[in-house]
C-alpha cells in the first residue's frame, strides 16, 4: 500500500506548489487593484519590504514549509498525504473563489 501512496503524494505536492503560485501571482494582482491584504503578517511584511518581496518572501516559506512535509513522507506517510490533502483542499477552494471575483472584475 505505501508503493501506490507515492505517486499521490507526489501530485499533492506538486499541485500544491502550482496553487501556491497562483495564490502569489493573484495576491499581487489583487493588491495593485487597491485592495489592502487581510493577513496582518504579509500585511506588515508588505509596509516594510513592498508588495513584491513581501509576496515573494511569504510563498517562499509556504513552499519550504510544503517540502519539508513531502521530506518527511517517509517517516509519516499517512500524516504526510493528510496535511498535502488538506492544503490543496483549502487553497483550491480559495482558488475557485478568486478566479470567481476575477471574472466578475473582468466582465463588470
Amino acid at each position: 500500500m505505501a508503493a501506490s501512496m507515492l505517486p499521490s503524494i507526489w501530485l499533492l505536492f506538486k499541485f500544491n506548489l502550482l496553487l501556491q503560485i497562483f495564490d502569489g501571482l493573484f495576491t499581487y494582482y489583487v493588491l495593485t487593484r487597491g485592495v489592502p491584504e487581510a493577513n496582518p503578517f504579509i500585511r506588515n511584511a508588505i509596509y516594510s519590504w513592498g508588495e513584491i518581496w513581501a509576496i515573494v518572501y511569504w510563498k517562499v516559506l509556504a513552499c519550504v514549509l510544503l517540502a519539508l512535509i513531502f521530506a518527511l513522507r517517509h517517516l509519516r506517510q499517512s500524516l504526510s498525504l493528510k496535511a498535502l490533502t488538506l492544503t490543496s483542499t483549502v487553497y483550491s477552494c480559495l482558488f475557485v473563489v478568486s478566479v470567481y471575483y476575477f471574472l466578475l472584475d473582468l466582465l463588470g
